[in-house]
């Protein structure tokens, strides 16, 4: 596993949090290729530094608290991170390494569903609401504009990336809703 991106990617996160993380990660570079193997990935979240393995290895463990010190480091390897409930907490994530989304990395696709609710609207309102959200005429709508797509009658889904753009659209119509995400697998 090679890391040639993680020099330009330590300049910029040890210069923008420097006043609580100073470890020199360029020493990754010098530990042995067994325990650079065993790394799945690396990911920030907020105040702590998540070493991810891809399985348990205390052995590798070790050498990385060795190389790196630092008190904001965090082990778990990938079997964990689903018993311990932490997936749900680093969702949100991205990689040090290549900034790709952690989910992604892991084969999950990040979507959201939105349960909307029209019954404050009149009828006219619900009419334009539903052309805007999903087109009319051959003309596509906000949603398809995003990558969504209609579930049911008010229950739509969407890219986590793009939910904040169609919540500021919904909240303009001022139509009430609710929210959650799912982590889909992808099939190839």
């Amino acid at each position: 596993m090679t890391f040639y991106g993680l020099k330009w990617f330590t300049v910029n996160f040890i210069y923008d949090n420097i006043q609580w993380f100073t470890i020199n990660i360029m020493e990754l570079n010098e530990l042995p290729n067994d325990v650079m193997d065993s790394v799945f990935d690396i990911v920030k979240k907020e105040d702590k530094i998540y070493i991810i393995f891809k399985e348990d290895t205390t052995t590798s463990e070790e050498k990385v608290r060795e190389a790196l010190g630092g008190n904001n480091l965090e082990f778990t390897d990938l079997f964990a991170m689903v018993h311990n409930h932490l997936l749900k907490e680093l969702s949100d994530t991205k990689s040090i390494f290549d900034n790709e989304p952690l989910m992604e990395k892991m084969g999950f696709d990040q979507t959201t569903e939105i349960f909307y609710d029209l019954t404050k609207l009149d009828q006219t309102r619900k009419v334009l609401f539903n052309y805007a959200l999903l087109g009319r005429r051959g003309n596509s709508g906000i949603l398809q504009n995003f990558g969504g797509r209609r579930l049911s009658k008010s229950v739509i889904a969407l890219p986590s990336e793009n939910e904040k753009e169609l919540e500021s659209f919904i909240k303009k119509w001022n139509v009430k809703y609710s929210k959650r995400r799912v982590l889909l697998f992808e099939e190839e």
